[in-house]
């Protein structure tokens, strides 16, 4: 029933090559003209995405929140259900595993893309979704700059990336996703 996430960096002399598949996300951040600013390498496989949802349904397959009996009300992301039963509920659209979620359109089919270098490339974060749930791109540079800047380890920049995560997570409630993060600098 349970699967998971793969995302991954090929890092060549010319080019970036991002592999992902499911809700990980790769990001790289450059710096120009005084500015640091992010471009996603890859993109989050979730059931609001409409050619992921478009799959999902024409495979049989429905797309909801979760439902609270007692509130009465739907909360959490649009998760990916069977029509007749209420499992895998699993809020990403593709993964490796996940057997009962591949009858009704869950891939396990990357998406690979190339990036070529500009120059102005200074580092990458590598991020579970416990990571991107509560901290954006613009909160990640602000945290890594720091590190970037003062030619800290990138595993100091990580490890203060997963503390922001926790206790973001804490804020919001009993459960913590996974947080899993890698961090590369380029000088």
């Amino acid at each position: 029933m349970s699967g998971t996430t793969v995302v991954s960096i090929i890092i060549t002399p010319e080019k970036l090559i991002s592999i992902n598949l499911g809700d990980s996300r790769l990001a790289l951040f450059k710096h120009d003209n005084g500015i640091y600013y992010s471009k996603n390498l890859s993109r989050e496989h979730k059931p609001c995405e409409p050619d992921e949802s478009h799959r999902i349904i024409t495979s049989g397959g429905i797309i909801k929140k979760c439902y609270d009996e007692k509130t009465k009300k739907y909360f959490g992301p649009e998760r990916v259900w069977l029509k007749n039963k209420e499992e895998p509920g699993l809020a990403m659209t593709r993964s490796l595993g996940d057997k009962t979620a591949h009858n009704i359109g869950v891939i396990d089919e990357p998406e690979i893309k190339k990036f070529f270098y500009d120059g102005s490339e200074k580092f990458i974060v590598i991020a579970s979704d416990g990571l991107w749930e509560y901290i954006n791109s613009e909160q990640c540079i602000n945290i890594v700059k720091k590190f970037y800047e003062e030619e800290k380890e990138p595993k100091e920049a990580a490890l203060e990336l997963t503390k922001e995560a926790f206790k973001r997570w804490k804020r919001k409630g009993v459960v913590i996703d996974d947080i899993t993060i890698i961090v590369i600098f380029f000088y």
